[in-house]
């Protein structure tokens, strides 16, 4: 799996913003979970203290908001994870 990262939240992963992942996951927690392993500074950003997704924060598998299906239970079904910061303005 391959996970995309905003500008913002590469600095927490080295530099990267394209991180492959190793293995085959089932929910995008578990995906997750092997983004933190390799890159443990990124979970304080992406996950609040009850280990939610922030309210900031949107992730994305494939073109489907994690938030909008069933979190991070949600089932992997496509080879790419979004993530990056809310944008706002006016």
């Amino acid at each position: 799996m391959k996970v995309y990262l905003s500008g913002h939240l590469k600095q927490f992963a080295g530099g990267e913003t394209e991180v492959s992942l190793p293995g085959s996951f089932t929910s995008v927690g578990e995906a997750l979970g092997g983004l933190w392993s390799l890159h443990p500074a990124l979970r304080d950003r992406v996950l609040d203290e009850q280990g939610k997704i922030r309210t900031h924060v949107n992730v994305f598998l494939g073109e489907k908001s994690v938030k909008q299906s069933d979190g991070l239970a949600t089932p992997v079904d496509a080879d790419e994870l979004h993530i990056f910061n809310a944008v706002s303005g006016g």
